[in-house]
């Protein structure tokens, strides 16, 4: 399967898996079904992914401090407009203003931030347990990220044990707003999520663009 054909088997299947969901919960319809989040390790040149994305998903900007993150972020600003794709901003609310990103995704960490940005920003933060999707912050966002949904390479999933379906529809059913599921999730596992109730998925490996 060439790149381009996953990139476009990754966003059928989670536009169904948003379907589903959105006959009982509409999410925000600015938000994606699909989102590529990027990585400095793993991803290290976003750009190159986002152009190959299908229109309509999304993208997660993570930077964490690289030196190119201005000029990174405008490239990816640029492709966002030709190419009909919605872009998020990882944690830099400063950066997303710069560069008119239409929203910020905020880690678990800084979920207090929620509320004094969603007036202006489609607003994701990552949840990690029940706890956190408990916390009235959440109600102040637009969709949470979870994770890991399965078993995953992500340095932060090291010792922990993958959600499963079964997880993550637990954590979709306490949730008060739309659920994205996060790790693991490629060509392979993206069907069992047909039916687990979330509003869509995010991967990172999945979006190589390696044939």
């Amino acid at each position: 399967m060439t790149y381009k054909t996953r990139f476009q088997y990754l966003f059928d299947k989670a536009r169904d898996i948003a379907q589903v969901q959105g006959v009982l919960n509409p999410p925000d319809p600015r938000l994606p079904p699909l989102f590529f989040v990027s990585d400095p390790k793993r991803t290290p040149h976003p750009e190159d992914i986002a152009a190959h994305l299908p229109p309509g998903c999304g993208v997660i900007y993570r930077s964490f401090g690289e030196s190119h993150a201005l000029q990174r972020a405008r490239l990816l600003r640029k492709i966002a407009d030709d190419d009909g794709l919605v872009l998020l901003i990882g944690e830099d609310e400063a950066l997303a203003r710069e560069v008119r990103a239409d929203g910020v995704h905020l880690p678990e960490r800084h979920m207090d931030r929620v509320p004094g940005l969603a007036g202006d920003f489609l607003v994701t933060v990552a949840c990690h347990s029940h706890d956190a999707i408990r916390r009235p912050e959440i109600h102040s966002a637009h969709a949470v990220l979870v994770s890991p949904v399965f078993a995953s390479r992500s340095p932060s999933a090291a010792g922990i044990e993958p959600l499963g379906v079964k997880g993550v529809r637990a954590l979709v059913d306490a949730s008060p707003v739309p659920v994205y599921g996060l790790g693991g999730i490629s060509c392979d596992t993206i069907g069992m999520l047909k039916t687990s109730g979330l509003s869509g998925v995010a991967a990172v490996d999945a979006f190589s663009l390696a044939d």
